[in-house]
């Protein structure tokens, strides 16, 4: 992931990573599906990554989420981030019309819908192209809500489970790989998380836009946390084939 690594967005903060230990919790649970959801989106003759290094991009985009920069001034807020968090999913579950990012992952059901529709915006002339993209697990089928506003609920719906939403992610970092490619930009953690922040991938974009900016900068920060993550089924891994070696060789 080295690519870019020396055009990226350079921070004058210094960023203590924070993670709550409700989500440490759930991450460990998830630490599965993540790495399926990676197998599955990852191509790595397009991204140049290994599947457990896109694993760890969703690892990464997964605490980025979760803590803000106003937290990280004033941490008492760390304690209201979980009520933030639901009033927006229960404002979009109403099927009003509202389009909120939601947690586990931060997307809006609109880019979910996107997703859905094997879209991915690109500059003009052309706008948008297809790609060959599924939601595995999904329950959407779009032609079956007599409404836009009952599809973005029925989508909000699907991205607040964290299974789902961390499937919905992978898919989105995927069209970031083909937004890249699209572009001819290099594939690196930076950019993946740029699209995923603010839709664009151009280094020079990314570093004029203070909000993509700024969220580089902190993602950086999660980099060795995200990297024992996946470092950790590593490890489980290679116990539990030992275990069983060992008790092959009892046998």
């Amino acid at each position: 992931m080295g690519v870019y690594q020396h055009t990226r967005p350079a921070s004058h903060r210094v960023i203590a990573p924070y993670v709550r230990p409700e989500l440490a919790s759930r991450m460990a649970d998830l630490r599965p599906t993540i790495l399926a959801a990676a197998a599955r989106h990852n191509d790595p003759a397009q991204s140049g990554m290994s599947d457990r290094e896109f694993a760890m991009i969703i690892a990464l985009v997964l605490y980025n989420e979760h803590h803000g920069w106003l937290e990280d001034d004033i941490t008492l807020l760390r304690a209201f981030r979980p009520w933030y968090e639901q009033a927006q999913v229960r404002v979009n579950r109403q099927g009003v019309g509202t389009n909120f990012s939601v947690w586990p992952t931060n997307l809006r059901p609109s880019v979910a819908l996107e997703i859905l529709r094997h879209e991915v915006p690109v500059p003009e002339p052309t706008h948008v192209i297809t790609v060959p993209i599924e939601v595995y697990g999904s329950q959407i089928v779009l032609d079956n809500y007599a409404s836009h506003e009952a599809l973005l609920a029925a989508i909000t719906q699907e991205i607040t489970q964290d299974e789902l939403a961390i499937e919905y992610l992978a898919a989105n970092l995927r069209r970031g790989v083909y937004r890249a490619r699209y572009e001819g930009v290099p594939v690196t953690w930076w950019i993946l998380a740029a699209w995923h922040n603010q839709g664009i991938v151009q280094p020079v974009q990314i570093c004029n836009n203070p909000t993509a900016a700024s969220y580089v900068q902190r993602a950086a920060a999660y980099i060795p946390l995200a990297r024992h993550f996946i470092a950790q089924e590593d490890a489980l891994r290679l116990a539990h084939s030992r275990r069983e070696h060992q008790g092959q060789a009892r046998q």
